[in-house]
């Protein structure tokens, strides 16, 4: 056995979960101040520029009876617009990923101090429980901004996306319940096993 194996041993398990709290905590920190105030600023630009675009961009180029490329005008602002927008909520997706991680890892040391348990296991079952509840939620809202906007484009197009929502919505909430049904069998295992002592006592 190795001298760094030996010393991981010596290390109380509270040591243990301490550090993975004030681990997680930094990491939450330093999401918040460096990606929270990104994101609110995205969600704004994006609401701002849906706003504008249905209540002003989109009434004036439907007057306008040009056509481009076989395409009229409006079309062509809604594809502009849908371009725009998608972009925005892509680089919210990465912000919001990692402060769902942040939000993980403190989820993972307070119930951890509780049960006496708190890992990478356990950071992992939260965050793709929270990636997925919050995905499906973001996703929803977002398809909401653009479902206009790309019914300008073809009719056809929100039909089909919103199929595609759905499908991927049903598996990244089943992932999520999975991740959730871990955490909850862990608990209960171990509240299962303090029951049988209590028994055999």
């Amino acid at each position: 056995m190795s001298k760094e194996e030996e010393k991981r041993k010596e290390v109380p398990e509270e040591k243990k979960i301490e550090s993975f709290g004030a681990d997680a905590y930094t990491e939450s920190a330093k999401a918040v101040r460096e990606v929270g105030a990104r994101v609110v600023l995205s969600i704004i630009a994006a609401i701002l520029i849906w706003l504008f675009g249905e209540m002003v961009f989109l009434p004036i180029s439907k007057s306008l009876s040009q056509v481009f490329l076989g395409y009229p005008v409006h079309s062509i602002i809604s594809f502009i617009i849908v371009v725009v927008l998608a972009i925005i909520i892509f680089s919210v997706f990465i912000d919001i990923r990692r402060l769902t991680s942040a939000i993980a890892g403190v989820l993972a040391f307070e119930v951890g101090k509780v049960s006496g348990e708190a890992d990478m296991e356990a950071f992992r079952n939260y965050r793709i429980a929270l990636d997925g509840i919050i995905y499906v939620i973001i996703v929803a809202l977002t398809y909401l901004l653009f479902a206009d906007y790309m019914g300008q484009i073809h009719p056809a197009i929100p039909a089909i996306v919103l199929i595609l929502i759905v499908i991927w919505s049903i598996f990244a909430l089943w992932r999520s319940t999975r991740a959730i049904a871990h955490i909850l069998g862990r608990h209960t295992s171990k509240w299962a096993e303090e029951l049988e002592k209590r028994a055999k006592k």
